[in-house]
């Protein structure tokens, strides 16, 4: 299963558009590309203990999120909401 949505990334006066491409397929895993920082990485357990919390199972499934231009700095908590709605 693949979901696509939109994000935006904030770069002094400049807004990027963010592609954010979530696939769900056989196996174990939870891996985030496209030159994420930290926080972003740590966006799982935030993402998983809300959808939890409210009541969503996660999928135990091999969980892969694009963000995309991949050249691009990905900073920042605010791409937490978008990821979970891939979900």
């Amino acid at each position: 299963m693949l979901v696509q949505l939109i994000g935006s990334a904030v770069f002094g006066v400049d807004a990027h558009l963010i592609t954010l491409e979530v696939n769900i397929d056989k196996g174990i895993g939870y891996h985030l590309v496209g030159l994420p920082d930290n926080a972003i990485k740590e966006s799982y357990y935030r993402i998983a203990a809300v959808l939890q919390n409210i009541g969503y199972k996660l999928p135990e499934k091999k969980i892969t999120i694009n963000m995309a231009p991949a050249d691009m700095r990905k900073e920042g908590s605010a791409y937490d909401l978008p990821i979970a709605w891939g979900y």
